[in-house]
C-alpha cells in the first residue's frame, strides 16, 4: 500500500541567517519546503529602507536569497503587503511620535509577519511554518493548549515575541533552532556557506532618530502638529522645541542654557494638542514596581490570583517579581528586591523560574512606573499566646 505523502511545510525567510539555517536543518531531513519573504518596505521609503527598517528587504536582498533557495532547492514566494504594513506599523509609529511614548515597532511588525505567514500557509496548502526563532513550544499532548518556554540561548531568547501570537498560529510553528545557541547556528552556517547578506540594523532599532527617519516624519504628521512649543519641567517651561517629529520619547534633553555639568533630564510624555513636551527627572522611571497592558498568559496561571516569577534581564540576570493580575488584560507587578528601570512601551515577561527553558508566566507592555504598586499583604493585630500579636496575611486572608 502506497504510504500518503505529507503536505510541505512553509518556512519564513526574513533573509538574515537564523531563518536560512532552520531551512537548511529541515531540508536536510527530507522534509519538503515553501519559502515566503515578506517585503513590506512601502513604495516612498526603499531608497532608505535599509537604513530605517531591520526587516526591509531590498531587491539585491530578494535576489541573494533567491539563489541561496535555488541551492536548497526552495522554491520562493515574494509576498509584498505595503498597505497593511503601513496600517499596522507606521501608523502606529506616527501616534507614538505625536505622543512622545515608546513605539512597538517591532513587535507591530512581528505579529503582521506571522499573521501573513499563517494567511499563506493556508493559501499553499501547507502543514506547518517553520521560523528561526530561539524559543521553544511544547505541547504536552496533541490537543493541549501550546506553552512558550526560553531557548537553550537566554541572550537571544524570543520567547516573549512569540507569546503574544494566537494559538492558532502557535499551533503550526516548528523552531529548529531552539535547542540550538547563537554560535552553533553561526558554525551551522559556515560549514556549509550560507552566507547572507549582512544588515544595518537589528531588531528593535528600526526608525532611528536621524535626520532622514526626522524629516520623512515630518511629511508624515499632520501639519498642525508640526509648529513649536514649550519644553516643560515641573509644569514650567524652561525651553521651545521645534515639533514632535524632532524629539524621541525617553531621551536626555539638555537646555541650550544648561549650566556646566548639570544633569541632563528625560522626555517623559507630550501634552500633543497643546504642542507641550514634558520633562521628568533621570530616574524617573525608576521604580519598585509597574502595570501592564496587553497582557497574554500562560496556560497554568490561575485567575486572578498573584503569583512569584522571574524577570530575565538583557544582562543575564534573573530576577524574582510579584504578579499581581487585573481585569482587561492587565497586571502590577512587583520587584521582590530593589528597582529597575520600567520605561512605558517596554515588554516585560515573567518566567516560572531561572535559567533555560523556563516557562513564560506572562507578557506585556508597560504602562507606566508602578509608583502606587499593590500590597497583596494586610497587617492585623490578632490574639496570640502571649496577648496580641500583629500578623501579616495576605488579601484572600490565607494564614
Amino acid at each position: 500500500m502506497e504510504k500518503t505523502r505529507k503536505k510541505p511545510l512553509l518556512v519564513g525567510l526574513s533573509g538574515g541567517l537564523d531563518s536560512l539555517v532552520a531551512a537548511y536543518l529541515m531540508k536536510i531531513q527530507k522534509i519538503d519546503l515553501y519559502g515566503v519573504m515578506i517585503a513590506n518596505t512601502p513604495e516612498s521609503m526603499q531608497e532608505m529602507g535599509e537604513s530605517i527598517f531591520a526587516c526591509h528587504q531590498s531587491e539585491a536582498r530578494i535576489e541573494r536569497v533567491k539563489k541561496i533557495c535555488e541551492h536548497l532547492q526552495i522554491p520562493l514566494t515574494i509576498v509584498r503587503a505595503r498597505e497593511q504594513f503601513q496600517d499596522a506599523v507606521i501608523d502606529g509609529w506616527l501616534n507614538a511620535k505625536v505622543e512622545l511614548s515608546k513605539p512597538r515597532t517591532c513587535h507591530d511588525c512581528h505579529r503582521l509577519r506571522l499573521e501573513l505567514l499563517f494567511q499563506k500557509m493556508k493559501e499553499l496548502g501547507c502543514d506547518g511554518i517553520v521560523t528561526g526563532h530561539y524559543a521553544k513550544l511544547i505541547r504536552p499532548t496533541p490537543d493541549a493548549r501550546v506553552s512558550v518556554h526560553t531557548s537553550n540561548d537566554p541572550a537571544f531568547d524570543q520567547s516573549g515575541l512569540l507569546m503574544r501570537l494566537d494559538q492558532a498560529i502557535l499551533n503550526k510553528l516548528t523552531l529548529p533552532l531552539s535547542d540550538l545557541q547563537k554560535k552553533e547556528v553561526i558554525k551551522i552556517a559556515e560549514s556549509f556557506e550560507l552566507r547572507p547578506p549582512e544588515r544595518s540594523l537589528s531588531f528593535g532599532k528600526c526608525l532611528p532618530v536621524t535626520l532622514e527617519v526626522t524629516q520623512m516624519a515630518s511629511k508624515l504628521i499632520a501639519g498642525s502638529l508640526l509648529g513649536e512649543g514649550d519644553l516643560t519641567w515641573k509644569d514650567q517651561p524652561i525651553a521651545r522645541h521645534k515639533g514632535f517629529h524632532g524629539l524621541e520619547f525617553g531621551a536626555d534633553y539638555l537646555p541650550p542654557q544648561a549650566r556646566t555639568g548639570e544633569v541632563p533630564k528625560k522626555i517623559i510624555g507630550s501634552v500633543w494638542n497643546d504642542n507641550k513636551v514634558i520633562l521628568g527627572a533621570q530616574d524617573y522611571f525608576q521604580d519598585k514596581g509597574a502595570f501592564l497592558t496587553h497582557c497574554h498568559w500562560g496556560g497554568d496561571v490561575e485567575g486572578m490570583k498573584p503569583f512569584k516569577g522571574y524577570i530575565h534581564t538583557a544582562e543575564g540576570a534573573s530576577l524574582e517579581v510579584y504578579v499581581y493580575p487585573k481585569q482587561l488584560r492587565a497586571a502590577s507587578i512587583e520587584v521582590a528586591e530593589g528597582e529597575l528601570s520600567f520605561t512605558p512601551g517596554e515588554t516585560v515577561s515573567v518566567f516560572n523560574r531561572k535559567g533555560k527553558n523556563a516557562k513564560l508566566l506572562v507578557t506585556g507592555f508597560i504602562q507606566g512606573p508602578g509608583k502606587h504598586y499593590p500590597d497583596n499583604t494586610l497587617s492585623l493585630e490578632v490574639r496570640g499566646e502571649r496577648g496580641p500579636e500583629t500578623a501579616v496575611v495576605d488579601k484572600d486572608f490565607n494564614f
